[in-house]
């Protein structure tokens, strides 16, 4: 028995506290079942599991301020005061909302904001990842989508660390992990959340997942749960192939995440545009929200309204979210090896408004080339994962697609964003534009309106607008300027003609009650 297994803080102004175990002995699983058990101030009892870190067995527990009461499965135990927290470090875990659109925190909605940064942690430096946390929660981002394993199995991290030793899946490589824990502390302090890609790539040829056996994934993920849950995360059980295939193996990784995790983490599955169609996982237990990829080819422009809407109508419900859609400066992909025209901060605007008002009400994520590669000086510009050509890390930070989205986000969150519902048969436009400058529509019943023009030409005409006091107005998606409209006048069919918009491009036109807005 350690007589000293005392949780301590992992570090100041922290709230997650660990606790070493002892020694781990040879041919030992990679976690320990309820390892440690606490009551929190409030007299509920946790069970949290340990996890093997090279020879030592650890513990992790996030605290709220308050008295708790501690016992390890060794015997040790004591108390533990947690004074209140000093720093934005998100604390309450994230749960779905009784209707299941979106996400809550301690009760109030949560707007799922992400970018993709899969490749930060093991190619980047912490002062890198310092420059970056920073604007991006500048920015108003609230999630980051991260790889925990690189694309390829004998890729080191950037101190040359292999995630596994000799390539045992069965056998983690602490100071692989221990830049993750770092990473994920720096995030939380800045007020950030990381959804974690645990096994990336199911069974398709080169990438992480095929190397491990079904018992492999299960015991890695249980691994990483209980290395990892104590920061403010979601999941992904993997990413990116052709789940289908081998469904029995990620739905067994799903549950052992589901059963590990002690504070019941939102948890999904990152699918591939050719997974898009299939609903997977949406019965299961283990999963929580839909992770859907519209992906990186101009045709999969009709997508970017219908698969939202068809996910959204599902039952039961269950929340929705474009996780990765067109990356800003990304070539187009739609001829095998062949890299066309990149998109374009208009057509990233674009994917972010027509998913939202879709029916992806719970969040979007943005991406952008060097971001989510973490291009460096010197980099190879050979197609590994995806293409490699583009921009470095550091001038991508720039790209003016992540600052347009989070003035959308900045405007959605005036507004009842969570009572969102898709509504495209509410507006059309005079004259009819082609199929895809129509506007789209998004309604919160009675109390707000939210119509996307992807082109201020002609007039678009609302249906079903209720008589009362509304307030009307002009939002610039590009600059976040906001222009009053003229007092909102339905005819006696109540539809009601919005004036031109104030350019050619792209507008958003917002409405809600004024009584609601002065209560």
């Amino acid at each position: 028995m350690v007589s000293d297994s005392a949780p301590r803080q992992l570090q100041p102004g922290s709230p997650v506290y660990e606790s070493d175990l002892g020694p781990v002995m040879q041919a030992e699983p990679l976690s320990w079942e309820a390892a440690l058990r606490v009551v929190s101030p409030e007299g509920k009892e946790i069970s949290l599991p340990g996890f093997a870190d090279g020879e030592r067995w650890r513990v992790r527990l996030n605290a709220t301020p308050g008295t708790w009461q501690w016992r390890t499965t060794n015997g040790a135990s004591g108390t533990l005061t947690v004074p209140p927290s000093t720093t934005r470090w998100p604390v309450a875990p994230l749960r779905l909302s009784e209707n299941r659109h979106f996400l809550t925190s301690g009760g109030a909605p949560f707007y799922f904001f992400a970018d993709t940064a899969w490749s930060i942690v093991w190619k980047g430096r912490p002062e890198e990842w310092a420059i970056y946390l920073d604007r991006r929660a500048a920015q108003g981002f609230s999630v980051l989508q991260v790889n925990l394993l690189p694309w390829r199995w004998e890729t080191t991290d950037i101190e040359g660390n292999r995630p596994f030793h000799d390539g045992d899946p069965s056998r983690p490589n602490p100071a692989y992990f221990r830049r993750y824990d770092e990473f994920l502390a720096m995030a939380s302090e800045r007020g950030l959340r990381v959804c974690l890609m645990l096994i990336w790539g199911g069974p398709r040829p080169l990438l992480p997942a095929v190397h491990f056996s079904t018992d492999q994934a299960v015991a890695f993920a249980r691994y990483a749960v209980a290395r990892f849950a104590a920061f403010p995360m979601l999941w992904s059980i993997s990413g990116d192939a052709e789940y289908v295939e081998e469904l029995w193996k990620w739905d067994a990784v799903g549950m052992a995440v589901d059963e590990t995790d002690p504070y019941a983490h939102p948890t999904t599955n990152h699918l591939p545009p050719r997974m898009n169609w299939h609903a997977l996982h949406h019965l299961a237990t283990w999963h929580d929200f839909h992770m859907l990829q519209t992906g990186h080819t101009r045709g999969a422009i009709a997508e970017l309204a219908d698969l939202p809407t068809f996910y959204h109508h599902l039952e039961p419900t269950k929340a929705v979210v474009n996780g990765e859609p067109w990356y800003e400066a990304h070539p187009a992909m739609d001829q095998p090896g062949t890299y066309g025209p990149v998109f374009t901060p208009d057509l990233v605007r674009y994917a972010f408004w027509v998913s939202v008002l879709s029916g992806a009400t719970m969040g979007h994520t943005y991406g952008s080339q060097g971001i989510w590669n973490w291009k460096r000086p010197g980099d190879s510009e050979e197609h590994q994962a995806g293409p490699q050509i583009g921009p470095l890390w550091t001038a991508a930070l720039d790209h003016l697609g992540a600052a347009q989205c989070a003035r959308g986000v900045g405007l959605l969150k005036t507004l009842p964003w969570w009572e969102l519902r898709p509504a495209p048969e509410r507006v059309q436009m005079d004259p009819a534009p082609g199929i895809y400058h129509r506007p789209f529509c998004a309604i919160a019943t009675d109390r707000a309106w939210v119509v996307y023009l992807p082109e201020g030409k002609g007039q678009a005409i609302l249906k079903g607008v209720s008589p009362g006091a509304w307030r009307a107005r002009w939002f610039d998606p590009r600059t976040g300027e906001e222009r009053e409209i003229a007092p909102v006048e339905p005819d006696p069919n109540h539809k009601w003609r919005a004036p031109a918009a104030p350019t050619s491009d792209d507008w958003v036109i917002v409405l809600d009650r004024l009584h609601a807005r002065e209560g």
